[in-house]
């Protein structure tokens, strides 16, 4: 084996001369066989070093593209979670300014209910927070370790928004759906109760009276409609229909001129018998027989449009109410109004008496509506449903 490497070596770097020729001169330059191993050691180890120096320059190059691809996938991560952050806020925003105008519209329709519509089944809850996040784009850096539990405080606060955001919309929509149940059991009450007792027209003239806009103002204060369902907003075009129909029974006659006490009904409306020559005739009111000087007093807010004597009805007061609504007083012993008088419900306007066509002391009362005589008692019975 060492033979081998010798003539091997000996074959490979013979002592070689190199000749170099200067300014006329030819020098030899003997390059002896250790020379040459040298220097193509030193070759060797040249292009050894520089492609371990160039592999480790790629690989090195290589690790730094990456950390800086996983940075910039980190970056576009952190830029998308700010973004769907951004775009969560505005939809908070937009859920917050519907239950606002809820939260309005039926503080409104509760402020707006009549007194026979009880407040105590509706709850109003309070109010939802919501944290706007920085939407900054300068602010945007590469997500650090506590970040993430910032990510997931983030997250936790999302969900409790949106559970609060659907409880509080479940109440509402429960709030209007009894507001509405109550609203149209009264609305639908009150309409029959007017139908039986014949105040159509009248109902139909208050409606169009309500319906002008004089001698109305005010600030202005409105909605957003278009951040509430049209459920809810028929609901509340309900109630106004309803506190229309309210306040035309407010007008109305709805119980009798005398304390149920004080009297008692001693002839009905409609056909009877006369008391003076005991013929068949038609009775255009109800006598209600009490003790002498028992006070009246008035029905419904009214303008006296008579008062004094009248012929068979004796001594006499006519009051003329809204709507179209006219009553009757007869017999009276003594008058306590004049013409042209306002009076309010529960007034006294007289005492009874026995003046005029009239056997004894008692109050014949007359009710008509659009210059049509009703039966006082119907009327009165069927409105006190509704009271």
């Amino acid at each position: 084996m060492s033979a081998f490497i010798k003539s091997f070596f000996h074959k490979s770097f013979p002592a070689r001369q190199l000749l170099i020729r200067q300014n006329g001169e030819v020098k030899h330059v003997v390059l002896a066989p250790w020379l040459q191993v040298s220097v193509l050691a030193i070759i060797i180890t040249a292009i050894a070093w520089m492609s371990v120096s160039s592999i480790r320059v790629y690989m090195q190059t290589h690790q730094i593209s990456h950390i800086e691809q996983t940075q910039l996938d980190k970056q576009a991560q952190w830029q998308q979670k700010v973004k769907q952050q951004q775009q969560r806020y505005a939809l908070q925003q937009e859920q917050l300014a519907e239950l606002e105008q809820k939260q309005a519209l039926l503080q409104g329709m509760i402020e707006s209910l009549p007194a026979s519509i009880s407040k105590d089944a509706i709850k109003l809850e309070g109010e939802l927070d919501s944290s706007p996040i920085n939407e900054s784009e300068s602010e945007i850096h590469e997500p650090l370790e506590d970040d993430k539990s910032q990510n997931k405080q983030a997250d936790n606060n999302a969900t409790s928004f949106e559970q609060r955001y659907t409880l509080l919309n479940q109440q509402y929509d429960t709030n209007f759906t009894l507001l509405a149940a109550q609203i149209n059991q009264r609305h639908d009450a009150i309409l029959e109760i007017l139908q039986d007792t014949g105040l159509e027209n009248a109902l139909a003239q208050h409606l169009a009276l309500a319906a002008q806009t004089t001698a109305q103002g005010g600030p202005l204060d409105i909605l957003d409609e278009s951040k509430i369902p049209n459920t809810f907003l028929a609901i509340a075009d309900k109630l106004l229909v309803l506190n229309q129909l309210e306040n035309f029974l407010t007008a109305l006659p709805n119980t009798l001129p005398l304390p149920a006490a004080k009297y008692y009904i001693s002839s009905n409306f409609g056909l009877r018998k006369d008391p003076m020559n005991k013929r068949r005739a038609f009775h255009k009111g109800v006598d209600l027989a009490g003790w002498h000087k028992t006070e009246i007093f008035a029905p419904a807010d009214a303008t006296v449009r008579r008062a004094g004597r009248n012929g068979g009805y004796g001594n006499f007061i006519e009051l003329e109410h809204k709507n179209g609504v006219v009553t009757r007083f007869g017999h009276l012993n003594k008058i306590n109004v004049k013409k042209g008088q306002l009076v309010t419900k529960h007034d006294v306007i007289g005492l009874m008496g026995s003046t005029g066509r009239s056997t004894s002391t008692h109050l014949h009362y007359e009710v008509l509506i659009d210059d049509k005589h009703v039966n006082p008692l119907k009327i009165t019975k069927a409105l006190s449903r509704v009271w």
